[in-house]
């Protein structure tokens, strides 16, 4: 027996609205439905009766509810549906349609929705298609949407399948036309059609019309090209049947007829008729051949637009080019190829620059270091960078075609020789420093490379010989000399050591743990003469110098433990090999940084101690980072130097030897302070420890200038005394005959470490019995004077030399990046001239390049806040200087965009650490410094009031706490991207100019904001798309609806290239709506 169970109200109230609200749906359908019937009656009555568009008109607008379109009852489709009832179409009904079209009564939308359903309308009825077609061509330039964003996206997509149905009826005609009875109707369509495909693709709104709907839409743009193929393979079918005698079909040469018969038509069927006089006299092959390729151009749109025309004027050369230059042949000679590469191609792109002129800007710039050099080791660096680096760029950049110019590569480099050549006093000076024939071995150099044939080689050597002014001997070549090394210039060495490194690494891939008198052979050789500098210096320039040292800490690493069964002579090498290979990763790691041998991430001996011991740049390591050690084994080793015995070589462990001397010297210190031993005794124990290994001393000079540097100016006599005996003393190996051959050579390094190491700190500087040949600020002028007469300085020359550049790089090491960064900015505003601040712009930004990652969040993130939000400021940003500032903010947020890329796509990946030209520190250090940027001083109310959610730590907590917020941008963001140091300045500068958009004030602040994002729209489609992804949609959005003429197609066009659908959206309503109003 069943029990019914009592059904709750809120059950029945919900299934009572259920039925109300499928009854509403019904009652609605059945509108629509009566409707669309009285329409249909309502046009059959017309039609009879013959009335007028405009009666027609008011006839229906009686039917239709006040303001709904005629789309909802498909007026379109009911109209066309009447007009081809029979083989022609109806006159009356199509003037209907026209009407209602221009009137608005019915959308474009559904005008081309309907009329891409006429699939065979071209070939069953041609008079038909004809009238489609006047249909389409008066509605192609007055295409507009006022509807919503996916309104306007799904016109431009049913615009581009209008295109794909053309095409696809061009295909249809083709085939079927030697078959066809109406050849000349159907040839008079093949005609329009043409006109309507060049007239869509020579309006530059349609263009991006279709280009948006292309990137949304890919299916169908896959199909047009494929349609387009099998068109241009159709009638090159058909120009061939003609050519031959017997054609296969007997319609086949009245088709080619009427496709090769010149046609006399108006330039633009659609034009007003004052236009109609100019007439083109041209075939229907050859205008649907130029309609196809026209279609295919579309495609084109991903290259970035031409730049416009601005305050700034673009020029030829580029003062950047070369500064950068210098930067990298000085400060970072042992940095990868490609990140320079991908910056050089960037300042190409965006200064518009020709190809030639990059060239030329490298090669002067580098013949110009060579002119300017204080020592033999800066020599072989810059020589190894201008003839084997300097080629290897050209190379490179020879394989990214030019974005200006289509003309053959090798045109290019004869161009950028040609000019060279012209400064003849430049090359003679070089000639004459170096006593060789520069531009011949450049060139001989970039010819092995195929950057130019052998033919261009004689010509552009003849041409330099009869500028020549200063004679060089014949052995400056190095090809076929028999003279020995020593009498050889040091570019002819530098060019015959690069084989020999590489050879050398090669044959360090064998295993030498069995016979390590062989392994010593090769080291003691490359101690001789300047051998190991030059392996040294081509090994940093080809990028391999990393490999050559985590080599030597290798064979370092294995000297340093004692293996079994060894006997006296064995124990000899291996004290040799760790006291040489000790002395050579010392010289590595003082001439290209310690992270050449550190970068490796091992925790070998030899890494561990360079990092806690060994004095840099920044002076000497605290004592604290020095290993300790057992009294006892330190007082066993104290004793033997005391009383001159011999250390067993066969039971020393080095690296324990290595950890004690700075035990031994503290206890020596502190005997010679209290008065227990004296000056003879000291320098007998020094002689006992250098005639150990040459190691021992240097590890002696790193704890005295570490120690000397935290003692009080009083208490500095001893311990410099005891630096002044070790630095003065001459090493004579007692340990055997293996490292007694190579004295001189050892000795030699030796003394250059020292003396490199004293040269680090002021105090013991006099020690190194040298000056230092880097330039120091002076002490009694401000910073900010010495940075504004270096920027002068380097602006009225245009280039750098070494003594600005570290100038440049002791500046950013004292005043920080915030100072250096507002200062440079300062610089840049104080200008007036245009040309003056194109000069400055392409001036910073090159310095800049030192850290242009942390220099380029700090003028995002610190320096341009400050400077929008002090109304004080706004004369600085007045153009043509806030233009500057806003071109100087692209270029640098464009640069780092380009580095995170190039640090992604480079094969050797340095994720520990970011690249600092030369130098490097750690991820952490960076990211507390940033930090420490960011905080050390409180942002104004205003800025607050500005950013709102834009201040650092609002921001970030912000960032953190909302997944919506992420979905505020172009594209959506992760958490992840948004915690990264640069999209977050990214979205807190997008999220200022958004502020600074909203407000009811327009002075030089907005305008800013339309300079940078004019700069950034005529970037690269990478560099655009990559930053505007984090602009909010509402900004993006109240930038389009209030743009016009060309700034708005292009900033839609940027717009349109984020890979999102909500900004191919936004894009296709700014044109849509542009056509109906403003443009």
């Amino acid at each position: 027996m069943y029990r019914f169970l009592p059904l709750s109200y809120s059950y029945l109230h919900a299934l009572k609205l259920g039925c109300t609200s499928s009854h509403r749906s019904l009652r609605f359908m059945e509108t629509i439905q009566q409707r669309s019937q009285s329409l249909k009656e309502l046009l059959l009555k017309a039609w009879r009766e013959r009335w007028s568009d405009v009666q027609w008109s008011t006839h229906m607008k009686r039917i239709l509810p006040p303001g709904v379109s005629g789309d909802a009852y498909k007026l379109t489709d009911i109209i066309l549906t009447q007009a081809f009832v029979g083989p022609n179409p109806n006159s009356l009904m199509l003037s209907y349609l026209k009407h209602i079209i221009v009137s608005q009564v019915v959308s474009h939308t559904a005008v081309l929705s309907t009329i891409i359903e006429y699939e065979t309308v071209c070939i069953t009825r041609p008079y038909c298609m004809r009238g489609l077609l006047e249909i389409l061509n008066g509605c192609i330039n007055r295409i507009n949407c006022q509807g919503s964003m996916e309104e306007c996206l799904t016109l431009c997509q049913s615009f581009l399948q209008v295109i794909h149905w053309l095409l696809h009826s061009i295909t249809l005609m083709l085939d079927k036309m030697p078959d066809m009875r109406d050849l000349q109707v159907m040839a008079s369509n093949l005609d329009i059609i043409s006109e309507i495909l060049r007239i869509t693709c020579t309006s530059r709104v349609n263009k991006l019309l279709l280009f948006v709907a292309k990137l949304e839409d890919k299916a169908t743009w896959t199909e047009i090209e494929e349609t387009v193929s099998s068109i241009r393979t159709t009638l090159f079918a058909i120009q061939s049947q003609q050519s031959q005698e017997q054609p296969t079909r007997s319609g086949s040469s009245q088709l080619d007829q009427f496709l090769s018969a010149p046609r006399t038509t108006h330039a633009s069927q659609g034009a007003n008729k004052k236009d109609k006089g100019e007439r083109t006299t041209e075939s229907i092959r050859e205008r649907l051949e130029r309609s196809l390729q026209e279609v295919l151009r579309l495609a084109q749109l991903d290259s970035s637009p031409s730049p416009c025309s601005n305050s700034l004027e673009l020029k030829t050369m580029s003062s950047c080019i070369g500064v950068m230059t210098f930067m990298e042949a000085a400060l970072n000679v042992t940095g990868d190829l490609q990140p320079f590469v991908d910056q050089l191609l960037l300042v190409e792109q965006l200064q518009n620059l020709p190809r030639a002129s990059v060239y030329l800007e490298l090669c002067q710039a580098s013949l110009l270091g060579l002119i300017d050099l204080p020592d033999t080791c800066e020599e072989l660096k810059w020589l190894a960078f201008t003839f084997i680096k300097l080629p290897q760029i050209l190379a490179r950049m020879k394989q990214s075609p030019s974005p200006r110019d289509s003309t053959d590569s090798a045109l290019h480099f004869i161009s950028c020789f040609e000019q060279l050549l012209r400064f003849n006093v430049l090359i003679d000076q070089a000639d004459t420093k170096h006593n060789c024939d520069c531009m011949q071995q450049l060139l001989q150099q970039c010819s092995k490379l195929g950057l130019i044939t052998e033919n261009q080689l004689r010509e552009l050597l003849a041409a330099r010989s009869a500028t020549r002014r200063a004679p060089v001997q014949s052995r400056s070549s190095g090809h076929g000399s028999h003279e020995s090394p020593q009498q050889l210039p040091n570019s002819t060495l530098v060019i015959r050591a690069e084989p020999t490194s590489t050879s050398i690494l090669k044959k360090w891939d064998m295993d030498y743990s069995k016979n390590p008198d062989e392994l010593l052979g090769v080291l003691g050789h490359m101690m001789s003469g300047k051998s190991f500098e030059l392996i040294i210096a081509v090994l940093a320039t080809t990028g391999k110098l990393k490999k050559f040292t985590a080599k030597l800490i290798k064979f370092n690493e294995q000297a340093c433990k004692q293996t079994q069964a060894e006997v006296t002579k064995g124990s000899q090498v291996r004290a040799a090999l760790f006291d040489i290979s000790f002395l050579m990763l010392c010289h590595i790691a003082q001439l290209y940084g310690t992270e050449m041998v550190t970068s490796n991430g091992g925790d070998s001996f030899f890494e561990t101690w360079v990092q806690q011991c060994i004095p840099d740049d920044n002076g000497a390591k605290p004592l604290g980072s020095f290993p300790a050690v057992e009294p006892s084994k330190g007082d066993v080793l104290l004793s033997q130097y005391h009383s001159g015995m011999d250390i067993k070589t066969m039971q020393a462990r080095w690296n324990e030897v290595i950890d004690t001397m700075p035990y031994i010297m503290q206890e020596v210190l502190f005997a010679w302070e209290n008065g227990a031993t004296n000056v003879d005794q000291i320098q007998k124990l020094i002689d006992n420890v250098a005639s150990k290994l040459c190691c021992l001393p240097i590890c002696c000079v790193a704890w005295l200038c570490s120690h000397i540097a935290v003692l009080a100016s009083t208490e500095r006599n001893r311990a410099l005394s005891l630096l002044q005996i070790i630095c003065s003393h001459q090493a004579s190996s007692q340990l055997g005959v293996p490292l007694q051959i190579y004295d001189n050579e050892r000795n030699a390094m030796m003394q250059i470490i020292i003396r490199k190491m004293c040269s680090t700190s002021p105090v013991t500087n006099p020690m190194a019995k040298t000056s230092r040949d880097v330039p120091s600020l002076p002490p009694a002028t401000p910073a900010t004077q010495v940075l504004s007469s270096v920027f002068a300085e380097i602006m009225d020359k245009g280039c750098v030399d070494r003594r600005t550049l570290a100038l440049v790089d002791q500046l950013i090491t004292c005043g920080g990046v915030l100072w250096f960064c507002r200062g440079v900015v300062l610089e840049i505003c104080s200008l007036h001239c245009k040309n003056d601040l194109t000069m400055a712009v392409e001036v910073a930004f090159a310095l800049f390049q030192v850290d242009i990652e942390q220099l380029t969040l700090t003028l995002t993130r610190k320096v341009l806040p400050r400077i929008l939000a002090d109304p004080l400021n706004f004369e600085k940003l007045s153009n043509p200087r806030g233009h500057a500032l806003a071109r100087l903010t692209v270029w640098c947020i464009a640069a780092t965009l380009t580095n995170h890329t190039s640090s992604r796509d480079s094969k050797c990946k340095e994720s520990p650490f970011r690249l600092l030209r030369g130098r490097k520190r750690p991820r952490m250090d960076l990211d507390r410094e940033d930090s420490s940027v960011l905080k050390d001083e409180a942002r104004p109310s205003k800025i607050r009031r500005l950013l709102s959610v834009g201040d650092e730590d609002n921001a970030t907590s912000t960032l953190t706490g909302s997944v919506n917020y992420s979905t505020g941008f172009l594209v959506a963001q992760t958490l992840q991207q948004l915690n990264e140091p640069f999209p977050r300045a990214l979205v807190s500068l997008f999220q200022l100019f958004s502020s600074l958009m909203s407000s009811s004030m327009i002075g030089p602040r907005t305008e800013f904001v339309i300079s940078f994002m004019t700069e950034i729209i005529h970037c690269s489609e990478h560099i655009a798309s990559g930053v505007l992804q984090f602009a909010p949609i509402t900004m993006m959005s109240q930038m389009l609806n209030t743009s016009s003429g060309q700034f708005l197609l292009d900033l839609a066009l940027a717009i349109g290239r984020v890979d999102s659908v909500v900004a191919r959206r936004l894009a296709a309503k700014a044109l849509c709506h542009n056509k109906t109003g403003r443009f």
